[in-house]
């Protein structure tokens, strides 16, 4: 009868092998995945504003966010979910207008002249001052940013004075023949200051000042309501 053999018994794994497979198939964590997002949005706004957003290359956008072209097309296939990922992106981390509560006793007017003023003013310093600007010189050759920056910014901000307004209509204290028409007046001078500061102004001329001009509009907006009338009234 033949030997049979044997068979050795399983050693047991080695602690150390068996962790390494496992960092080897995990995947990336959620702070490097948001970090690395972030970088490529921010990469391909700089690349849209220098260049242009049909002259840019996924390419050197991959370049300049110092990423595989590769990893560019994991986060975003195509140059039509970038061009949303890099609005989002800039409306998402930018000083951008936040609700207020409404303080009691506080005015429509008041709470406009609060929540809109340092908002608008730090807005052309912000990575959404580079969107608008980059909307400006490129709505015309890129339908699809204007589209996007319309849905996800312009109406979002046109909505919330709109609402502001009409409260102010409803308790007396505003009178206009159309809240959608003044409360697009009320963007109007950010858009004036970007064209103007960034498109209109020679080099070393003085800039064109947001704040006093949403200041003057609201003052004149609100003239002639019920409380100036009575502020006249005891002057």
């Amino acid at each position: 009868m033949a030997d049979v053999a044997t068979a050795a018994p399983c050693a047991d794994p080695d602690i150390g092998t068996v962790a390494k497979r496992q960092r080897r198939t995990r995947g990336p964590s959620l702070d490097k995945t948001a970090q690395t997002r972030q970088q490529i949005a921010e990469a391909a706004l700089a690349e849209f504003v220098e260049c242009g957003v049909a002259r840019s290359t996924m390419e050197r956008i991959a370049c300049r966010a110092q990423v595989a072209k590769g990893t560019l097309y994991l986060y975003y296939p195509s140059k039509d979910e970038l061009l949303r990922g890099v609005v989002e992106h800039a409306l998402r981390h930018s000083a951008v207008y936040q609700p207020l509560r409404r303080r009691k006793g506080e005015t429509v007017r008041s709470l406009l002249r609060r929540s809109l003023l340092p908002t608008l003013e730090a807005v052309d310093s912000s990575e959404r001052g580079m969107l608008a600007r980059l909307v400006l010189s490129e709505a015309r050759h890129a339908p699809e940013l204007a589209r996007l920056y319309k849905e996800l910014a312009f109406d979002a901000w046109q909505n919330y004075v709109q609402d502001l307004l009409a409260l102010a209509v409803k308790e007396g204290e505003l009178r206009t023949r159309s809240v959608s028409r003044s409360a697009q007046l009320l963007a109007s001078p950010f858009w004036m200051a970007l064209v103007h500061n960034n498109l209109l102004a020679s080099e070393g001329s003085q800039k064109l000042a947001l704040k006093p001009l949403v200041e003057l509009l609201i003052d004149n907006l609100f003239a002639g309501t019920a409380g100036d009338n009575a502020a006249v009234k005891r002057q």
